[in-house]
């Protein structure tokens, strides 16, 4: 193809590739060994990485390093926020939680009930990390005053919501592809 007299066919051919790609990739099986897509993997892998991700960051506060731990913690939220909005895509485009449920062996209402409170804590969790991060960079960033007390406080809760979201999340894909192919 000749992009040089025509850039936007061109680059709409590029994108158009580019995209079918990613969804035959994407929704390929993953690389766990079970029959879940390989965005449901690569989110699981991420997520149960998670909680080692944010104990750097916590632990550059700790040494009182606070660049690296502001860099830490703004860099693990905007990659945690793409792998949400990842797997989320995936999971509305290959059927959604119903969809994953007819495979699976598990309680349907107790994966209901399991879903609810992960999403729960989740939301709260990332809400609040957000927050923690507005403040830390309004206070401290541009107004450049310390941070509260309050602002360890907070982190700590954060820190073990999306721990528990984590684990849950970890859990809800057992219950979904492994016990599914084990019962």
């Amino acid at each position: 193809m000749n992009c040089y007299f025509d850039l936007y066919k061109c680059f709409s051919t590029i994108t158009l590739y580019n995209y079918k790609y990613m969804e035959d990739y994407m929704f390929a099986t993953g690389f766990l060994g079970t029959s879940a897509p390989f965005y449901m993997d690569l989110s699981t892998l991420y997520f149960a990485v998670l909680p080692v991700l944010l104990g750097i960051g916590i632990r550059f506060a700790v040494k009182k390093e606070y660049e690296k731990h502001y860099r830490m913690q703004l860099g693990t939220f905007i990659l945690t926020l793409l792998v949400v909005v990842l797997f989320e895509i995936g999971v509305r485009v290959s059927g959604g939680f119903i969809g994953f449920m007819e495979n699976s062996h598990a309680n349907y209402t107790f994966m209901v009930v399991f879903m609810i409170v992960h999403i729960a804590i989740a939301i709260v969790s990332v809400v609040l990390w957000a927050a923690l991060i507005y403040g830390a960079v309004k206070r401290h960033k541009i107004e450049g005053v310390s941070l509260p007390k309050s602002h360890k406080k907070v982190g700590k809760l954060v820190f073990a919501g999306l721990s528990i979201t984590a684990i849950m999340g970890v859990m809800i894909y057992y219950f979904l592809f492994v016990y599914a192919q084990g019962a």
